[in-house]
């Protein structure tokens, strides 16, 4: 009886920190063509740890959601990919931009402040990287983008 439940502990521990991702989707934009693959790009990496209830979690899910389907209205943006863990409290996005200035108008756009006003509560901790790469190093891998994290980030 003990054997059984210490299996299903560990397999449950295990299980906890399992992710899902979306593939990196780039931003079809006749203007984003132009890009050359030696072009300069802006990475921002984002991780977030939430917590609260059923409800405050939902909210800042929807806003998420939210941010997510207008981010190709935002002049600059070039694609972007989100991961999270199956049962767990994290989550992490990855976006690219044109441009600083590009990065900047998005995060102080009022969809993104919303978001961070209505989400903020739950999120009970944050990790942030900004970073340049050439456009031909897009997409990175979530093991590489939490490399940058854990070496590079900022924590709020």
């Amino acid at each position: 009886m003990k054997i059984g439940y210490l299996i299903m502990i560990t397999f449950l521990n295990w299980f906890s920190y399992c992710t899902i991702a979306t593939p990196f989707q780039k931003n079809i934009n006749p203007k984003n063509a132009m890009l050359s693959n030696d072009s300069s790009v802006v990475i921002a990496i984002t991780e977030v740890e939430i917590e609260g209830s059923y409800s405050i979690r939902s909210i800042f899910w929807d806003r998420v959601s939210s941010v997510r389907s207008k981010l190709d209205q935002n002049e600059g943006y070039l694609g972007g990919a989100i991961r999270r863990e199956i049962f767990g409290n994290r989550a992490w996005t990855m976006t690219v931009w044109k441009n600083e200035s590009a990065l900047d108008q998005f995060v102080y756009s009022l969809e993104h402040e919303r978001a961070m006003k209505e989400g903020g509560p739950a999120v009970k901790k944050s990790k942030f990287y900004r970073g340049f790469r050439t456009w031909n190093e897009i997409a990175l891998s979530w093991k590489v983008a939490e490399t940058l994290l854990a070496e590079e980030g900022r924590v709020e």
